[in-house]
């Protein structure tokens, strides 16, 4: 497993790998040549490993969805080949009247004093990542439960979201998303 890590390879026609060429150039060159080794090997040599682990994340991924589908205001595509979730949650938003990057900042710190569920407001991943989370299911399987049974809790405590706003401001969603 080499999460974080980021490699990959393309093929394609000469002029489009020119293209990805200049991109990667300016936005993740130098690769570092451990990083290249273990991406070969896990490619070449240990299939039963790797199925193993994609396996794992499949079931983990699984279990996210299933868990998030249970979220009232919550609506989940199964993602097709990542260990991200990102489920549209602008029912929730216009409700509660916050952006999905304030609700993510909310589920952090503002929905309980001891606990928190970290993932991105969707407007990270711009303009049409408005009213959607990202969640990570790269954490243990009882990490991913406690975070589902906490999610509904968080989003009932209206009065919790009400003091967030106001001690946050700029996450006030101003007109409400577009039902999709």
């Amino acid at each position: 497993s080499m999460s974080g890590w980021r490699i990959g390879f393309a093929v394609a026609a000469p002029e489009v790998v020119d293209a990805i060429g200049k991109l990667i150039n300016t936005t993740a060159s130098c690769t570092p040549p451990l990083a290249q080794r273990a991406a070969q090997a896990a490619l070449e040599r240990d299939a039963d490993t790797r199925n193993d682990y994609m396996n794992r994340f499949r079931r983990k991924v699984e279990r996210l969805c299933n868990g998030l589908k249970n979220v009232e205001g919550f609506r989940v595509s199964r993602p097709a080949g990542t260990f991200y979730v990102f489920p549209d949650v602008r029912e929730v938003c216009n409700r509660l009247r916050i952006t999905s990057h304030g609700l993510a900042y909310y589920l952090l710190e503002g929905a309980d004093d001891h606990f928190g569920v970290a993932c991105l407001g969707g407007e990270c991943f711009g303009e049409a990542g408005r009213g959607f989370l990202r969640f990570s299911c790269a954490e243990p399987d009882e990490r991913i439960d406690q975070a589902m049974k906490f999610l509904p809790q968080a989003l009932e405590r209206r009065d919790r979201v009400l003091r967030y706003l106001e001690a946050n401001p700029q996450y006030a969603l101003g007109q409400p998303y577009p039902r999709g």
